[in-house]
């Protein structure tokens, strides 16, 4: 990955309910954004940028770009979206309890008219005091239906990772119920559960498939009773238990332990739950973001193997979101409730990049989710105010 100079160029409009997942297809051209609602737009990223200005009193900056495809099938929220190495296949993550894979460049199944800025329209609507631009046309696009379900889940499936070859897939559910699949044969072949009372918020798998990085929580508000986080790996083939991170940090650490002074233990390094991983392209280190309303989200980089915190890189006011390693393990991305996508060198921790508006996570507008093209040339972020911006990473 080089990075020199990032140049905005693209924002995606995509309102209604939040955008929450992003992942670039094919040769990185185009894009795949899911929501809240269950909805998948696929949008085709033209060779060169459009002219263009940004309106006045607006803080617009890089020209939008309507869809193309709709991806339906979905019932519930989308919580991840990831691209096989290739390109060609994506697979999503729902609330809706399953799993999806598409083949986005398919013949479509038919089409659809799309409603893209509701947001504009109804604030349009409200100065105007006219309804005429409720009722106008949207944009029409083809749809297209997935070619294979993973059913397996019994609650909201809330994340999803893959290796670098896009063979072996992990995915963990609100029920603490991790689950390994193989994308080839379209099955599950590993199955196990955290603590009962816990959510599991992210999951990291290593290049070759191998081993499992397992982050659970279920935060409290209140000071007492706090349910025990947990950060666990795990061999991927058999599910046996590798290392328990947090048992390894805080020898006082109980996992049976719900107590107040239990969760003061472990709760300045979990923080309201290490709600994104990623494992290093050398498998050697894992990238975990604090997320929830922390004054300062940061994103601790672990062995992989001791357990043992190597530093800390980067932060997001108000807590992380994502975090992904750049193919050659040199960068680490990250994005967060201060409306920021920072990169940060790996090796020493310093930001090279910081990309967006900061802002502070009290706005509607921070950043929910990033992907990186396969080319490693462009990013992406998706905003919950309805936006999802790319950026060239050479300018």
């Amino acid at each position: 990955m080089v990075v020199n100079k990032p140049k905005w160029l693209w924002q995606v409009v995509f309102e209604g309910t939040r955008p929450t997942a992003v992942s670039f297809l094919e040769n990185g051209r185009r894009l795949a954004a899911g929501n809240q609602a269950g909805h998948i737009y696929v949008w085709e990223l033209p060779e060169t940028p459009p002219a263009f200005e940004s309106p006045k009193n607006s803080d617009r900056k890089a020209p939008d770009q309507p869809p193309i495809r709709r991806l339906e099938g979905h019932e519930n929220g989308i919580s991840r979206l990831l691209t096989t190495p290739d390109g060609k296949t994506l697979v999503s993550a729902s609330l809706d309890r399953t799993l999806r894979v598409w083949q986005p460049a398919d013949p479509p199944s038919g089409s659809t008219e799309a409603i893209m800025d509701i947001d504009q329209r109804k604030s349009k609507a409200k100065r105007d005091r006219k309804d005429e631009a409720l009722a106008a046309p949207g944009v029409k696009v083809e749809t297209l239906g997935s070619v294979a379900t993973l059913a397996g889940h019994d609650d909201w499936v809330l994340t999803l990772a893959s290796d670098r070859a896009g063979k072996r897939w992990i995915s963990g559910d609100m029920s603490a119920r991790v689950i390994v699949w193989d994308l080839t044969e379209r099955k599950e072949t590993r199955r196990w559960s955290g603590l009962s009372w816990n959510w599991i918020l992210a999951v990291a798998l290593s290049s070759d498939g191998g081993t499992a990085v397992v982050s659970e929580a279920r935060y409290k508000r209140d000071d007492f009773d706090i349910p025990s986080a947990a950060l666990r790996v795990y061999d991927a083939g058999t599910g046996e238990e590798k290392l328990d991170v947090l048992k390894t940090m805080f020898p006082k650490y109980k996992p049976d332990d719900t107590s107040y002074g239990g969760g003061q233990i472990w709760r300045k390094f979990v923080a309201a739950g290490l709600v994104a991983a990623d494992i290093s392209p050398s498998g050697e280190l894992v990238a975990l973001g604090q997320g929830g309303e922390t004054d300062t989200g940061k994103v601790h980089l672990l062995d992989v193997k001791t357990g043992k915190v190597v530093r800390e890189v980067s932060g997001h006011q108000y807590g992380v979101t994502d975090v992904k390693f750049s193919a050659d393990g040199k960068y680490l991305l990250s994005t967060g409730r201060d409306t920021m996508l920072r990169i940060c060198q790996v090796e020493d921790g310093k930001e090279v990049a910081a990309l967006g508006s900061p802002r502070g996570g009290q706005f509607k507008d921070w950043l929910s989710a990033l992907a990186i093209s396969p080319d490693q040339k462009f990013v992406a972020a998706a905003d919950i105010a309805g936006l999802v911006h790319v950026w060239s990473l050479e300018g």
